[in-house]
């Protein structure tokens, strides 16, 4: 066989298992692969059964509408991230693990092979606006738009490469905020002295050969059932999950899911900037009880807010009232003539032109 013909395989770049010749059951796979995971690591609460039932959903992800990332955050570096990404690449389906990789390669790879795509450090080439990286990621999140159009060829012909495939993350500190709302998000910390876990031996991926080979015998008769997940704000979070809960009814682990979604989604609500923006305006207005504010005085307060990140807004400098009115654009809120004082005319707000916004992004919280 050439070297051409061998890559369009897959093979060498990805490994495909055959299916394993015997009875496989689900639930046995998902203990086995959680007891390997806590035997190498020291995980928070939930993540090992996410991990088990996100490695287990890489071989039926095109079973779903949405297939989520796999991001794996740590506040600093030893914290574990390499070493699960390792355990991952053991258990997943044609997995690839890389620690770098161009955007042009991205789509490329997942168009070619349908790989299980790891990638390490990605902090350190996927945050600080690589905007047609983060762009390329996000898009292979639901099945219908996960594809990408780029001219080929002296003749520039359009083709439409596809991004759906599954795709784990590793980070120091935050990933961009588009791609972690895609994601199920696990934080690691560094492990305590008193933690005792075992050192991963250097052949994990050649021993878990056979636990491949019966996840793709049970892949070929899975079935998915849609299943609710618990309601929360964040319909993109549970759209997340959908494709655990699926697996976890069809094994056993309900309980088990369950608890590690409450536990993991204590902080999916983590607002975006512009989330924040709108909640701290509510906190102010409601406050004074204003009726008409103007866009000097909301920025004023709003950059006196303690532990807030508008006095530090660009670069050190604080929130400016072009700022303010740029992100507020976002959501059609603009600022108008207003009568304050009984006589002064200024640029500012009447408070009835964030009603619609706070009902719409902020729900937890009554207008």
């Amino acid at each position: 066989m050439s070297n051409d013909s061998h890559d369009e395989s897959g093979e060498g770049i990805v490994e495909i298992e055959q299916p394993y010749d015997g009875d496989v059951c689900i639930h046995s796979l998902l203990n086995e692969i959680e007891r390997t995971l806590c035997s190498y690591m020291s995980l928070p609460k939930g993540a090992s059964t996410v991990v088990a039932l996100w490695v287990a959903g890489t071989y039926v992800f095109n079973k779903f509408i949405i297939f989520p990332k796999l991001s794996i955050i740590s506040p600093e570096k030893r914290c574990g991230k390499t070493t699960l990404l390792e355990v991952i690449d053991a258990f997943s389906c044609k997995s690839l693990l890389a620690s770098n990789i161009t955007p042009a390669a991205i789509f490329r790879v997942i168009d070619m092979y349908s790989p299980t795509l790891i990638i390490d450090e990605a902090d350190t080439f996927i945050s600080g606006r690589n905007d047609e990286m983060i762009g390329i990621i996000n898009s292979g999140h639901r099945k219908s738009s996960a594809k990408v159009i780029r001219v080929t060829g002296d003749s520039h012909t359009p083709k439409a490469f596809s991004t759906w495939s599954p795709m784990a993350l590793a980070a120091i500190k935050r990933l961009p905020s588009t791609v972690e709302d895609r994601s199920v998000v696990i934080h690691l910390s560094r492990k305590m002295v008193s933690d005792k876990v075992q050192r991963m031996p250097v052949g994990l991926k050649d021993d878990c050969k056979v636990l491949r080979e019966k996840l793709t015998k049970w892949a070929a008769t899975f079935e998915n059932k849609f299943v609710e997940t618990p309601i929360i704000s964040n319909d993109r979070a549970m759209d997340n999950w959908i494709p655990l809960y699926s697996i976890a009814y069809q094994s056993d682990w309900v309980e088990k899911v369950n608890s590690a979604f409450c536990l993991l989604n204590e902080d999916t609500d983590e607002q975006a900037p512009s989330i924040l923006l709108l909640s701290d305006i509510r906190e102010i207005l409601n406050k004074g009880r204003w009726v008409k504010i103007s866009s000097a005085e909301l920025t004023d307060k709003l950059v006196a807010l303690e532990e807030r990140p508008w006095c530090e807004w660009r670069r050190g400098s604080p929130m400016t009232q072009n700022s303010l009115s740029r992100m507020l654009g976002g959501f059609n809120i603009k600022s108008k003539s207003i009568k304050v004082d009984d006589y002064r005319v200024v640029r500012g707000f009447d408070t009835t032109q964030f009603s619609d916004a706070f009902s719409r992004y902020l729900p937890e919280l009554k207008a």
